[in-house]
């Protein structure tokens, strides 16, 4: 990806949890910092000023609790788009003629004879 680079400046404890994660992750520093900062400017203006607040005026359990429901929200995210592909792959030819119990039993029976 072309871009331009650019620096900033972190107290030792971040540059340490980058150069660990980006480890971890394969991934690199530059890689790393893109990809924050892209998702922190994505965020509307509201929630950037919600986050600072929450730095300058909460205590560390308010920012673990905001951090843990972040967490959350990305990763129901993350199982719905899943969910969505795997329900793409799922679909039968004759769907439409499903319409009763029987007819969806007969399906899955075929379905899963199919597989073995």
């Amino acid at each position: 990806m072309a871009g331009q680079s650019i620096s900033a400046h972190a107290d030792a404890a971040t540059v340490t949890q980058l150069r660990q994660t980006a480890r971890r992750e394969g991934r690199t520093q530059s890689q790393l910092t893109a990809a924050s900062l892209k998702l922190y400017l994505g965020m509307p203006e509201a929630v950037r000023t919600a986050l600072r607040d929450v730095e300058a005026l909460g205590t560390p359990e308010d920012q673990h609790n905001m951090m843990r429901a972040m967490a959350r929200a990305v990763v129901a995210t993350q199982y719905e788009v899943s969910r969505r592909r795997v329900a793409q792959t799922m679909q039968c030819d004759n769907e439409a003629d499903l319409s009763t119990d029987e007819a969806i039993l007969s399906q899955a029976v075929r379905v899963t004879a199919q597989a073995r």
